[in-house]
């Protein structure tokens, strides 16, 4: 009931008490709503090695080749990763738990020669399993399904049969990935420009590029303002033998600088390539990652079988 007094309206006590209650109600629900808010877990993309579907340098660094005109190369891998997303301040190798402790993915990767100094190109990854433990009241994500698809382009600016390579390439993410499974960015693309040195019996390739993508702050989440997910430069590096007739190895390097807060990752991957018919190439990579980045992972490991319809190297 209501209570008139000199012109104005005091709620009588049945309506104060209701008041008070829903005011209460309230105030306990505001709290709740914010922490059920900072407890979900932010999306992005958590891979971040893009192997190089034309694989004339490494398998993951190019060396300014394109591939020949009319030439197709289609790869199929599996690919795995220990500890790609956990939280650490300082690298402390194959330390402590994290949201995503294993995760394997089946990668189909496809390149092919359109004019003599243009390649086209693309990747599209399935996450087939992933799983980790639960931080701050966090779910780690579970289940399988789509990762982000890559298509790029590459155009030769130099080319010579022995000697100095130099090519531009460019690579975009289309947003198809599901974000519950940390496989999708809102927008990324990866310009860079690739140099190489091609001997009769070895090359040498670097990359120098900028990753392009939306800035995610998990400091709510791990406690620590470093921790930072957004632009970064990317450099990498290979040496690659080509004296064998059918076997080969390489090494490679990428190094990650964040450009927006974060920290920097690095990794180590190793390689050897079996030719074991004149169109069919068997490879395994793996190696360390190296330092505190959230999204560096400890170690990975690839093996995959490729086909192509002609052979370069």
């Amino acid at each position: 009931m209501l209570t008139f007094i000199e012109g104005v309206v005091v709620p009588s006590r049945p309506s104060l008490a209701l008041f008070s209650a829903v005011s209460s109600l309230l105030l306990c629900l505001g709290p709740a709503s914010a922490r059920a808010q900072d407890s979900r877990l932010p999306t992005f993309d958590l891979q971040r090695l893009q192997l190089d579907p034309a694989a004339l340098g490494s398998l993951m660094v190019g060396t300014g080749r394109t591939l020949p005109q009319g030439m197709l190369r289609f790869a199929v891998q599996g690919h795995y990763e220990n500890l790609p997303f956990h939280f650490q301040t300082r690298w402390e190798p194959g330390n402590g738990a994290g949201l995503v402790e294993n995760r394997f993915t089946m990668d189909v990767t496809a390149a092919y020669g359109v004019l003599p100094w243009l390649q086209v190109a693309a990747e599209v990854p399935y996450i087939v399993k992933q799983g980790g433990k639960p931080h701050m009241d966090v779910a780690p994500p579970d289940g399988s399904g789509l990762a982000t698809p890559w298509v790029g382009l590459r155009a030769a600016l130099l080319r010579q049969d022995f000697g100095f390579q130099v090519a531009a390439d460019m690579s975009a993410a289309l947003p198809l990935g599901r974000e519950e499974l940390l496989a999708r960015d809102k927008y990324a693309v990866h310009p860079r420009l690739q140099l190489g040195f091609l001997a009769e019996d070895w090359q040498v390739g670097g990359e120098a590029g900028v990753l392009l993508r939306e800035k995610r702050d998990l400091g709510p989440l791990s406690g620590d303002s470093k921790d930072v997910i957004g632009n970064e430069l990317r450099l990498a590096g290979t040496v690659t033998s080509r004296a064998g007739e059918s076997t080969r190895g390489e090494v490679s390097v990428l190094v990650g600088v964040p450009l927006q807060g974060g920290r920097v990752g690095a990794e180590l991957l190793l390689a050897i390539r079996k030719h074991a018919l004149s169109f069919m190439d068997l490879y395994v990579m793996g190696g360390p990652g190296v330092g505190a980045g959230a999204d560096t992972p400890t170690f990975r490991f690839v093996g995959g079988v490729s086909f192509a319809t002609s052979k370069v190297d």
